[in-house]
């Protein structure tokens, strides 16, 4: 279970390293680059949120919350990006 964990919280802290990464990037192509690690790991997430479950009640809905909110937020930038051409 502590394995399971520690891969999840590594995950998370990609997902913010790559929040902040986006955010601050100018052009698309940093954009895209930046948005990449998000989109690889997120199936990984929800395995591990999935398999934490039966013995961490409310991981899963953690999880999904976290994919919802990092997935807005990334849905705006990329708007913001496109937009702003």
């Amino acid at each position: 279970m502590i394995v399971e964990v520690a891969l999840l919280a590594g995950v998370y802290f990609i997902w913010v390293v790559s929040l902040v990464n986006s955010m601050v990037s100018s052009e698309e192509v940093s954009l895209t680059v930046s948005t990449l690690p998000f989109v690889l790991t997120f199936p990984l997430s929800l395995v591990l949120s999935a398999v934490l479950e039966p013995t961490l009640p409310g991981a899963f809905v953690v999880d999904v919350g976290l994919t919802i909110v990092v997935g807005v937020l990334l849905f705006v930038r990329w708007v913001m990006a496109i937009v702003g051409e």
